[in-house]
């Protein structure tokens, strides 16, 4: 059986703060990539409703996940987010059945 987890994330930012939660999004994309646990690291933004983003990620297991959310560019990006999100962000995490 996999062990992998997948981790999705959906936040609904303030109209005016979609080019700067893209950006900061962005920014994060590649070093999350690099993490010794990240299978893959994927941002989205709806096409229906622009303040609307979602992450798709796959780790090897929770003690990636929790390690991820310990580096100070995963903490500032959340500082980021408290400031300019319109609800709070939504986390579920997974693991595949099928």
């Amino acid at each position: 059986m996999n062990n992998n987890l997948t981790l999705v994330a959906k936040l609904k930012v303030k109209d005016d703060a979609v080019e700067q939660i893209k950006a900061a999004a962005l920014a994060i994309v590649e070093p999350s990539r690099a993490e010794a646990g990240c299978i893959s690291y994927d941002v989205h933004q709806s096409v229906e409703d622009p303040t609307v983003f979602a992450w798709y990620e796959t780790w090897t297991d929770k003690a990636a996940i929790d390690q991820h959310f310990e580096y100070d560019y995963v903490k500032n990006f959340f500082a980021t987010v408290n400031d300019l999100a319109a609800e709070p962000p939504t986390i579920v995490v997974s693991r595949k059945l099928t």
